[in-house]
């Protein structure tokens, strides 16, 4: 989901801290059933690009030997 999300330039995160409280949780069931319960809510929106994250060099972490 996050890989299709960001070919499309939609950014993501996870939020699971809202779902320890039950009063929040049990809305999030199952509206028919009221079964299942929620793992993990998953945000995805557009917003401004953020600065890059800094990387090694490949070869400072990879090492290929014949």
């Amino acid at each position: 989901m996050l890989l299709l999300a960001t070919l499309e330039c939609v950014s993501g995160s996870f939020a699971t801290q809202p779902l320890e409280r039950t009063d929040l949780r049990r809305p999030l069931r199952d509206v028919m059933t009221g079964a299942g319960y929620a793992q993990m809510l998953l945000r995805l929106g557009y917003g401004p690009n953020g600065p890059g994250t800094p990387r090694r060099p490949v070869s400072d972490v990879l090492d290929i030997q014949p």
